[in-house]
């Protein structure tokens, strides 16, 4: 957006400083007594720059909300898929050594309208007819073509420019509809429809209409596209740019892998691409013939057809095609790599397995990559050709497609002259076999391999544990350590309590970022990271039990309200809350809350005695219990597992109310108990307790935290780029820095507010009661422990809001658990790009990466290879990836 989000940066930092240098200038003037005349006219002339930070910050956001016109957005869009496919082009080497000729012929009758219907439709548009009269082929006869002449056919022969492209595995559907596009996309005129390929494999028709499917791909594959004022790709709003462009018919789909569709939901997908896309509008269709047919002629049902499409079906190679290619490749009539062939070439056009197996373009790319040398390499120590006629070996045409699947991964990791390789051919396919598993069991079939949606391979409570163990041990850094260092540069002699206790801050990150399991985890480290270090500074073994007793407590509820609050900053409109299907009440949580707020007890008997401490742990748990029972199946339901988190490129300011309410609400909940039961405390014993209004700050500055916390997202924004998956995963983690930073300066400032106005208002006042410190009494607060209580929550609450945002973070978790289990390489960046840029198994579309082909993946997500060398190892069916729609009974 140009210059205008740097703008919006300094605008909000500039408010961030002039609210915190005003709320400091102002305990300055009242600490040392100064005339509250000289610090207002001191502060007055601030009001200027304070106005013209935030009509900045305004006016970019109106920018950034107006944005581009559809026009302009379709013109970098086509700029974009250029670039995709051309790269695209060159990684795959289908022009290496040239473009193989792919012919095809008009399809059986049944798979497209009659001839005259199509005529007549065309005719029958008021306006904006597809191409000239005088252009249409005759009859569907004149849709036959090769190579090239895909792009004459789908603009000129067909009156409704809706082609349907057919055949059989591997015969270069895929291929065709990429060369499509290119051509179409040279041939667009300014301001036109952009040619935009749509793997169907991961659409769900039962579940999404294909214009909301097509505008998510979209503004995925092409980030930015999604409206500047939403939030991450799964909330609404995010993909208004994509929306207004299917709305302005500024996208031509071209719709690849309707097979790949499970077979349940084809006729409602068929079904809802005649409703999304009427006749008057182009589109292209691939699908295998026999999946397609089936579809359009089903055992039971009304049968489905494309409305206005005719069709055609890819022919096998030829012959002499066949043989030139392999020999060409192999490096040109009479080398010896060539004649290597020979074998096999004599047996093409015959019933041979190996000739029968040799027709489709991806069986040529495999068994090209499995015998041919390449630029510097021997081909004796390669597998010789001539194996692939041994009818022993290979007695029918599956085994032959078998053992070129078998023979590629080794083969495309064998050393390489120019590009070392730094796993071996073992490694590599024990990782291609995780992932292709992966995609088959654990992400239901698709074939998307998104580098986010790996966190789905880790157990929840691994992410939880991990998370929280980093939160807690990140608040007694800030805490403790960072209020020792404050203590010593300012002269306090509040020792290593100069901070907060670090079990509540890590208990209140924990929550936000991964729910009630993390803030448990994270408030527990806090607390005995905590004591321990007390224990050894001190020498007081009443610590250990007094902060461990904190971090369990002060960890459930910190779980709770963060968890909860993200639930209902997050919670979209007619979504029915999940704890419905539980129960309005849980127990196992309110068991839990009673523990937890029970165990306060170690930390009470020290300063009030048992007979005291047993009053305000029985007082404590009996509200968690409480909190546990009627909000816990909510706030427990969420975790740091979360499969539909996004990769972010850019953070976006959106205050959100429901974030604040409800941490407002926890807060005061939590503030006030405490506050309660000390003064309860206090009147039996005697002892000092908190102020009311101490409990007020503390819950006002708890509402805050939360609500701002939840209401700086992040977003996709690169307008109209094709971002690939490691430049996204770049973007994704300095957003997450950018993230921690920003969020951490709100709620630093949040707490300076709040503890400020009431250290003005009193004069002062003490922190710290309850510690649990023999003898210990409230710390006698200044601005430097405020600032150092801003700075625990700020650092903390910020990196667990990052983390909440963030698919880099559960990413980065997965990665090293599953290396560490040896299923994948432990720089998997690295690997997938390898496998995508120098050895062909994967492709690249959008964001995301794919196996070359569908087969490949059910092949390599198969059973382990067999260890008969002629045992035939067809992969089994894929199974279902969405729920079947249930049979209703007639």
């Amino acid at each position: 957006m140009g210059t205008g989000s740097g703008t919006r940066w300094v605008g909000v930092l500039y408010l961030v400083l002039t609210f915190g240098g005003a709320a400091g200038a102002v305990c300055i003037a009242f600490r040392f007594d100064l005339r509250m005349a000289e610090t207002a006219v001191t502060l007055l002339p601030s009001a200027g720059g304070l106005y013209l930070s935030w009509a900045t910050f305004r006016a970019d956001r109106r920018e950034a909300a107006h944005g581009y016109g559809v026009g302009e957005i379709a013109d970098r869009l086509a700029v974009a898929v250029r670039g995709q496919w051309e790269s695209e082009v060159r990684v795959r080497r289908l022009n290496d050594p040239y473009p193989l000729p792919v012919s095809w012929q008009a399809a059986d009758p049944r798979f497209g309208e009659s001839w005259s219907l199509l005529r007549e439709l065309a005719g029958d548009w008021p306006s904006d007819r597809p191409a000239s009269p005088s252009g249409w082929a005759t009859g569907p006869a004149g849709l036959a073509g090769t190579g090239g002449e895909i792009t004459q056919v789908f603009l000129e022969r067909v009156p409704t420019r809706r082609l349907v492209v057919l055949g059989g595995p591997g015969s270069g559907k895929t291929m065709l509809l990429i060369r499509l596009v290119l051509a179409l996309v040279a041939e667009r005129a300014e301001g036109g429809p952009v040619p935009v390929l749509f793997p169907l494999a991961s659409w769900n028709p039962a579940e999404q209409t294909l214009e909301s499917w097509m505008a998510q791909r979209l503004a995925r594959d092409y980030s930015g596209l999604g409206a500047p004022e939403a939030g991450p790709a799964d909330r609404p709003g995010q993909v208004g740019r994509a929306r207004a462009l299917l709305e302005h018919r500024l996208i031509l789909p071209v719709l690849d892998g309707f097979d790949e569709i499970p077979e349940p939901f084809r006729a409602t997908a068929l079904d809802a691409i005649n409703a999304a896309l009427p006749p008057g509008q182009p589109l292209v269709l691939s699908s295998r013939v026999t999946e397609y047919g089936d579809t359009l002629a089903p055992a039971r049902g009304v049968p489905v057809m494309l409305c206005g499409a005719a069709a055609v079906e890819l022919r096998p190679l030829d012959v002499p095609d066949i043989a030139d290619y392999l020999r060409r490749d192999a490096g040109g009539q009479g080398t010896a790599a060539a004649a290597r062939w020979d074998p096999v070439i004599r047996l093409l056009g015959t019933d041979a397995p190996v000739a029968r197996a040799l027709t489709t373009p991806l069986m040529l790319f495999l068994a090209r990559t499995v015998y041919n040398p390449r630029p510097g390499e021997h081909a004796g120590v390669l597998p010789t050709p001539a194996d692939l006629c041994d009818p022993t070996r290979f007695p029918d045409t599956a085994d032959v497609r078998a053992h070129l699947f078998d023979a590629f991964v080794p083969a495309a990791y064998r050393p390489h002259p120019r590009y070392p390789c730094r796993w071996s051919p073992q490694q590599a396919e024990r990782s291609l076999r995780y992932m292709a598993r992966h995609l088959q069991h654990t992400l239901g079939g698709s074939g998307d391999l998104a580098w986010w949606q790996l966190r789905r391979a880790l157990p929840p409570r691994v992410a939880q544990v991990v998370t929280g163990v980093v939160l807690g041990v990140v608040s007694w850094t800030a805490a403790t350590v960072v209020g020792r260092l404050t203590a010593l540069l300012a002269g306090l002699d509040s020792g290593w309590q100069t901070g907060p206790p670090a079990a509540i801050v890590a208990g209140l990150a924990g929550g936000i970022a991964g729910g009630i399991g993390c803030g448990l985890v994270a408030g527990v480290t806090g607390g005995v990271v905590e004591g321990a270090t007390h224990l050894l500074t001190t020498g007081q073994p009443g610590w250990l039990p007094t902060m461990s007793a904190y971090g369990l407590a002060y960890g459930f509820a910190g779980g709770i309200v963060g968890a909860l609050s993200s639930r209902l900053a997050d919670r979209r409109p007619g979504t029915a809350p999940e704890s419905r299907r539980r129960g309005l009440w849980d127990w196992r949580m309110c068991a839990l809350g009673f523990a937890a707020g029970a165990v306060l007890w170690f930390s009470f008997r020290l300063n009030y005695g048992p007979t005291a401490a047993t009053v305000g742990a029985l007082a404590n748990g009996v509200v968690y219990a409480l909190a546990g029972g009627v909000v816990g199946a909510r706030a427990s339901s969420l975790s740091a597992h979360r499969p539909d988190a996004v990769p972010t490129v850019r953070t976006l300011w959106a205050w959100n109310w429901r974030g604040f309410s409800g941490g407002l609400a926890s807060g005061s909940t939590i503030g006030f108990t405490h506050w309660a039961v000390l003064r309860i405390q206090s009147l039996l014993t005697g002892t000092p307790s908190y102020t009311f209004t101490t409990a007020l700050s503390f819950s006002c500055a708890f509402g805050l935290a939360v609500g701002i916390a939840h209401g700086l997202t992040g977003k996709a924004a690169d307008l109209t780029a094709a971002v690939g998956p490691a430049a996204l995963m770049e973007q994704d983690r300095g957003i997450f820095r950018r993230l921690w930073i920003v969020v951490g300066l709100a709620v630093c400032a949040a707490f300076l507010l709040c503890y400020g106005v009431e250290y003005v208002a009193q004069g002062g006042f003490s922190y710290g009661l309850g510690r649990g410190v023999p003898g210990g009494r409230g710390i006698a607060m200044s601005p430097p422990h405020i600032l150092d209580r801003g700075l625990a929550y700020g650092l903390t609450v910020g990196l667990a809001a990052a983390l909440s945002q963030n698919a880099w973070w559960y990413y980065t978790l997965t990665r090293h658990h599953l290396a560490a289990r040896r299923h994948l390489p432990m720089d998997l960046t690295a690997f997938l790009a390898d496998a995508h840029e120098r050895r062909g198994v994967l492709r690249q579309v959008g964001t995301v990466h794919q196996f070359r082909h569908i087969d490949l993946q059910h092949h390599l997500a198969a059973p382990g290879p067999s260890q008969e060398p002629g045992a035939s190892r067809r992969p089994p069916l894929p199974g279902p990836r969405f729920p079947l729609p249930p049979v209703r009974e007639r």
